[in-house]
């Protein structure tokens, strides 16, 4: 007996709940990462240069463990929403949804951690600048333009590495796979006589043998004549079809006298 068929979950569905789940537990990592790397950097400011130095190559490590975590996010959410509808679409929207809730979320902490911690450190330090007003302008500019653009990287990202992830969920995946749109006709016990061509996948009908034909050019067979005699030889002697000899004609009758009555 076969076993029943598992019936595959939308797709949308799926690729939108794994990219919520990896989309909020990315944001909330990114997010601890950046304000530590924001409140170490404002500490070092008014410190020496070995303090500096320190946040800032800590600063580096933070930022690269948390690329790497971006990738996996993006990778690992396209593996498990493919294994469950057995379609690589799925790890790709399943990615894009992770890169978009992480970039929306990570562009609000990074817009409330520039204008109050960031930006007021830098007018401390650019406050007395002629130009001020315009070094103010290109900062905040510079520092909205870059996290919108961080959103579109996320969404790009995430969609790409979803998609990988989705060819290994695809191949893991345990759901069978569609049938063909149209099965095969099923096979029939005798050809149809109004069909000239046999179905598919069966033997053509073999025609009753004719007779021989002769090759264009060649003589037509005749039918085998009686054995003829050699040279010297008496023909064969065939009774005749009349039972009387010498003769067709049946003999004659004996002259019997004139009798006039």
């Amino acid at each position: 007996m076969q076993e029943a068929m598992q019936e595959a979950p939308k797709s949308g569905k799926m690729a939108l709940r794994y990219g919520l789940i990896f989309g909020l537990s990315l944001a909330a990592l990114k997010s601890i990462i950046l304000i530590i790397n924001a409140t170490m950097n404002n500490v070092s400011t008014g410190t020496g240069s070995t303090t500096t130095t320190s946040a800032l190559g800590v600063a580096l490590i933070l930022s690269g463990i948390g690329f790497l975590l971006d990738l996996a996010a993006y990778f690992v959410a396209g593996i498990l929403a493919a294994k469950r509808t057995g379609k690589v679409s799925t790890g790709t929207l399943a990615g894009l949804w992770t890169g978009l809730f992480y970039g929306v979320i990570a562009f609000v902490v990074s817009m409330v951690i520039f204008f109050a911690i960031t930006l007021p450190r830098l007018d401390a330090i650019t406050s007395s600048s002629a130009n001020y007003g315009t070094l103010r302008a290109a900062m905040i500019g510079g520092g909205v333009g870059g996290a919108v653009f961080g959103i579109a990287v996320a969404v790009g990202i995430g969609a790409g590495l979803g998609a990988l992830g989705g060819l290994i969920g695809k191949s893991t995946s345990k759901l069978a796979q569609p049938q063909a749109m149209y099965p095969p006709y099923p096979p029939q016990p005798f050809p149809d006589p109004a069909q000239p061509y046999g179905v598919q996948g069966q033997p053509m009908p073999i025609p009753p043998a004719y007779p021989g034909q002769p090759y264009p050019g060649q003589p037509v067979p005749q039918p085998p004549y009686p054995q003829q005699p050699y040279a010297g030889q008496q023909p064969p002697q065939y009774p005749s079809a009349y039972p009387y000899p010498n003769s067709g004609n049946p003999p004659s009758q004996p002259d019997q006298p004139y009798h006039p009555y």
